[in-house]
């Protein structure tokens, strides 16, 4: 019999798992969907909105949707193809074949990393733009009259190259907290920046109070540092214009953040949390890649259980977004380093799965060399 021919190999693995990547890509975004509509649905019916505004929100949400199915995909794709085939010994006669399982898991690691790169583009290129869009919909057509909000770490656009950040907006109050104005002197020069602690909104009048008024000489020193207890700055629009031009970390590319960051820090603003969603965006387009690497040894583990690789799957999930929920609260309250915060669950996941990895490759070897020796036997 002639020996089995490592292209051929990968080319199965990588079929075995994509079927089911994308089966479940399909039926968890549908379950997505479906759950937005549930928390809209006060809005469709109570507000009379447009059928064609309807679809045109579920258009521009959707790709957010797709977007955060790749990692769990990912690991139910995994979990159920590698699980199969471990279950049926096709597994064990590729190793009594002569591969290793450092070896079978470069295809499943290729795997991961297409998925992780479009997971990347779309949050880059796309997602931002339609979660602008999906928000300035509900914004404007549906929750000024029933669902009053506070948002927090807005930016906004004004005229003569203002740049507005706001950490906190009560809409149904219209009080600001902690405003950061950006005022730009000439095209070389830095910004006269204005910081208040907190403000109020009276038509096109911010009402801010507790402040300062920063200036800078050419250099970047500090120039002035005047304080103020009430000071009213005309914005020249009304707020309904200011938020439908708003936008959040999750509204803005990598690269637009990055400027904002920079902005601030020139200012001797705390930017702590915006460095924390900063290096998110890119540590969490990888997500996929460390399902792979923590599903794959695990799912080569159970032979008999379907419902065990579930209850497997499910655990994992739990696990890894309830520990990115701590890193990135300890981050921006300062406990954990931003760059700390967004890469410690990749790094305890990505451990934990070469781990197991290793583990199951000299297990695997133990058992195949014991079923050698019984064959010659």
């Amino acid at each position: 019999m002639g020996k089995i021919r490592p292209p051929l190999v990968d080319s199965y693995i990588f079929k075995e798992v994509a079927r089911p990547y994308l089966a479940g890509v399909l039926i968890i975004t549908v379950v997505m969907l479906s759950n937005f509509l549930y928390q809209v649905a006060d809005m469709i019916i109570m507000q009379d909105v447009a059928l064609a505004t309807v679809l045109e929100l579920i258009a521009y949400q959707l790709p957010e949707i797709v977007v955060e199915t790749f990692p769990v995909a990912v690991l139910f794709a995994i979990m159920s193809g590698i699980g199969r085939l471990n279950r049926e010994r096709e597994f064990s006669a590729l190793r009594m074949g002569g591969f290793s399982v450092y070896r079978l898991a470069i295809p499943l690691i290729i795997f991961g990393l297409i998925v992780s790169g479009m997971t990347y583009f779309l949050n880059e290129n796309v997602v931002p733009w339609t979660n602008h869009g999906a928000r300035n919909i509900i914004r404007e057509a549906a929750l000024q009259d029933i669902m009053p909000e506070v948002r927090e770490n807005v930016f906004f656009e004004g005229p003569d190259e203002r740049v507005f950040y706001v950490r906190g907006y009560d809409e149904e109050e219209a009080r600001l907290a902690r405003v950061i104005i950006f005022q730009q002197q000439g095209s070389d020069d830095f910004p006269e920046v204005i910081t208040a602690a907190r403000g109020e909104v009276v038509e096109q009048d911010w009402r801010l109070f507790q402040g300062y008024v920063h200036s800078y000489l050419p250099d970047g020193r500090l120039d002035l540092a005047a304080g103020f207890e009430e000071m009213v700055f005309t914005v020249e629009e009304d707020m309904d214009r200011f938020l439908a031009r708003q936008r959040t970390p999750a509204e803005m590319s990598r690269e637009e953040l990055r400027e904002e960051i920079e902005l601030f820090r020139r200012s001797g603003i705390d930017v702590t949390s915006l460095l924390v969603d900063y290096h998110m965006k890119i540590a969490l387009p990888l997500t996929p890649l460390v399902f792979v690497l923590i599903g794959m040894p695990l799912s080569l583990g159970n032979r008999e259980s379907r419902a065990l690789s579930l209850a497997l799957t499910v655990i994992i999930i739990f696990s890894y977004y309830l520990l990115v929920s701590f890193a990135r609260s300890f981050g921006r309250s300062g406990v954990l380093s931003p760059l700390t915060a967004a890469w410690l669950p990749h790094i305890i996941f990505t451990f934990l799965g070469l781990l197991l990895i290793i583990f199951r490759n000299r297990w695997s070897a133990l058992l195949t060399g014991l079923m050698r020796k019984i064959m010659v036997f």
